[in-house]
Formats: C-alpha cells, sequence, structure tokens
C-alpha cells in the first residue's frame, strides 16, 4: 500500500510563476499533492489540514500571521523572515557583483544605483554593486528616492519620473544605472525616456528577475540578471521535504546563485572611448567561440599589437586573452545550466580548445569544475 501524499500550501505574498514552476518541479518528483489556491485570489485559507507550508513573506500582516501559527513546517521565500522557519534566497552579493561586472566588461566607468525601497535585498544588492564597480576602478553614484520621501513624507509619487530624469541629468554619462528588480528598472527606462536621454547610448539600464513579459515590452526591451527564482522554489520544497522528515533546518539562510545576464537593447552597447578597442572588443564579442587569440583578435585593428594591448589594458583594465576566456566561460556557465550537453560539447561550443582546458578555467576563476557548477546551477536541462 502506497504511503499517503504530503499535501503542501503554497502560501505566497506575492506571485511568481518562476517560483511556483521550482516548486512544482519538485513536487513532482515528491509525489506531493500542492494547494494553490492562494495563487489564484490571495485568500488564506478557512480551514487547512496539510503537512506543511511553502510561504513569500510580504508586507500582509494577514499571511504572515497564519504562516506563524499555523503549527506545520514552514519554509519561507524572500527578504521577510519568521524565528526559527530556514529561508530560501537569492544571493543578493552576486547579483550586485555580476551587474558590476556586466557593465565594466562594457567599459562603463560611471555607475549609479536607483535606491526605490529600503528592503533588505535592494540594499545588499546596491552595497555590492558599490563595492565591485569602485573595486574595478569606477565611480558610484546613488539616486536616493527613500531619503528623498523621508525628509519630504507628502511627496507625491507622481511626480517620481520627473525627479528621476533630473537626478540623471546630474550625473555623468555614459552612465550604468543598476536597480533592484525589473519594475524598478522600468521606471529609470520611463525617466529617461521622460527626460530625452538616449538609451543605452548615455545611459544603459540593469534589472533584476528577467521577467520577458516585462523585460521585452519595456520601452527599451531591458537587459535583466536572471535571479533563478525557479531554483529558489525548488531548494525551498526540497527543504521542507527534508523538514517533513525530521530535519531540524532553523533560522538560517540558503542561498541561490545567480543565473546570469540576459542583454537586451538597454546595456547593448560598449562605452570604451579608445575606437581601436571598441572595434576589438566587438571582434571578441562576435568571434569568441571560434579559435581566436590576442594576435589573431590584433590584426582586425590599424594598429600594433604592443599598442592595442596597452590600450586594453588601459580601458578595460584585462588583456585581449583575458577577455576572450572570460566571454567563453560566460557562455560556458550558460550552456552547463540550461542543456544537457557533455563537458566536450560545451567546450567546443564555447571556444575553448579543450574540456581540459575549460577545466582549468573554471577552476581558477570559479574554484568549482564544470560538473560542479553545473549540480550547482542546473535546472532547467
Amino acid at each position: 500500500m502506497n504511503p499517503p501524499r504530503r499535501h503542501i500550501l503554497l502560501a505566497l505574498g506575492w506571485y511568481s510563476s518562476a517560483i511556483h514552476r521550482g516548486i512544482a518541479r519538485y513536487a513532482r518528483e515528491a509525489n506531493w499533492v500542492l494547494d494553490t489556491g492562494m495563487t489564484r485570489d490571495g485568500r488564506l485559507p478557512a480551514l487547512w489540514q496539510g503537512d506543511g507550508v511553502i510561504s513569500l513573506l510580504h508586507t500582509g500582516a494577514d499571511l504572515y500571521e497564519f504562516v506563524r501559527t499555523c503549527g506545520r513546517p514552514v519554509v519561507n521565500i524572500g527578504d521577510c523572515t519568521l524565528p526559527d522557519v530556514p529561508n530560501v534566497r537569492c544571493d543578493d552579493d552576486a547579483i550586485g557583483r555580476m551587474a558590476a561586472d556586466h557593465f565594466t566588461e562594457r567599459g562603463f566607468r560611471h555607475g549609479a544605483f536607483f535606491l526605490r525601497s529600503d528592503v533588505p535585498s535592494a540594499i545588499r544588492r546596491m552595497e555590492a554593486f558599490r563595492r565591485n564597480l569602485e573595486k574595478s576602478g569606477g565611480t558610484f553614484h546613488l539616486i536616493d528616492w527613500v531619503s528623498r520621501c523621508r525628509a519630504d513624507p507628502g511627496l507625491s509619487e507622481s511626480g517620481l519620473l520627473a525627479w528621476l530624469g533630473q537626478e540623471l541629468l546630474k550625473l555623468p554619462r555614459p552612465l550604468a544605472v543598476f536597480s533592484e528588480h525589473d519594475e524598478v528598472s522600468i521606471e529609470v527606462l520611463q525617466a529617461c525616456q521622460t527626460s530625452e536621454i538616449p538609451v543605452p547610448e548615455q545611459v544603459a539600464v540593469l534589472g533584476v528577475d528577467d521577467d520577458p513579459l516585462r523585460c521585452e515590452f519595456a520601452p527599451v526591451p531591458l537587459s535583466s540578471i536572471d535571479n533563478n527564482q525557479e531554483m529558489e522554489g525548488y531548494r525551498a520544497a526540497q527543504t521542507l521535504e527534508r523538514m517533513l522528515g525530521g530535519w531540524r533546518a532553523g533560522q538560517r539562510d540558503l542561498l541561490v546563485p545567480p543565473l546570469g545576464v540576459t542583454t537586451r537593447l538597454s546595456t547593448d552597447i560598449l562605452a570604451v572611448r579608445h575606437p581601436h578597442v571598441a572595434a576589438a572588443l566587438h571582434h571578441i564579442w562576435q568571434n569568441y567561440t571560434r579559435p581566436i587569440n590576442a594576435k589573431t583578435v590584433a590584426a582586425t585593428v590599424p594598429i600594433t599589437y604592443q599598442a592595442l594591448h596597452a590600450a586594453f589594458k588601459k580601458e578595460l583594465r584585462r588583456t585581449i586573452a583575458e577577455e576572450i576566456t572570460l566571454k567563453r566561460l560566460e557562455k560556458a556557465q550558460q550552456l552547463l545550466a540550461e542543456t544537457n550537453l557533455r563537458a566536450h560539447e560545451v567546450a567546443e561550443a564555447c571556444g575553448f580548445p579543450s574540456e581540459d582546458r575549460m577545466g582549468r578555467v573554471f577552476k581558477r576563476i570559479l574554484n568549482q569544475t564544470p560538473l560542479e557548477y553545473r549540480r550547482e546551477n542546473a535546472l532547467r536541462s
């Protein structure tokens, strides 16, 4: 006789289809019954007799109180926390670092963070972005709507876009602007449009969540960091199953690393003043999967290899060979996370001369093997 199936409640304070997909994937593996009634109308169940809860707490006090007093094992997702409840969230430090790297790889020297709220994830992303931008020699600027509202509590949000446009016009350009998530970054795009600031030529904009229904229909298609919400849901469900088996998790943060940047028009530009460095960089981005090297790249521009090498290091703070390797690594990470290609096939598709060479690059830069990276990040394969 088969054991009874566990009944699990999804108590989501706000709905994410990606998180739901991750939970559902694990639910199929564990043969759960999912109670998804709240995803339709947000109403708390009047009489619920299930086995466990996966919550995504928001500002609503009713949901917080229900989850706190339900008397069942709970795993939460996101910023809000409950005593003695494990919390699965994305790695905000890694997200901020990835944003800074995305812009510095494109030659930006001036970056800004639009602080729309003071939730913990926004602060963590902002601080990591600032640290890594400054570490690369860039300058950081804060566009602080939170402090502006505190200074003037009667301030209406109807003037947000005009104020934001004025703040953007004060900052040095070309400017790279990062925000806590896609909806906030779309406000930056709208402010640029209102103030007639060209995107991405003068202001490049990057968000977080990589929701194609938002990003692809923004005023300018929005580049965004895929923070791996699907894996957040999967890890939360996996953790709950362990707790239902008797494991005591306690209050701890379980971090999920981001998958990468989906580049769209809002950052699809090179902020490099030196014309030959820009041309060489463009050649690398177009051809890194082919058997190119520093010498063949230098042959595409009308200056000597030595002159290009020096200019490249001055503009981007890395060598031509390092740029080729980083582009190949970026592509390999994507293929390992999103496909079932074997390691040697990934190496070939990315331009690495061999699987062994790719492995050495992963170990040197990421301190893990390609297989370890796949195990940690693959969900969609």
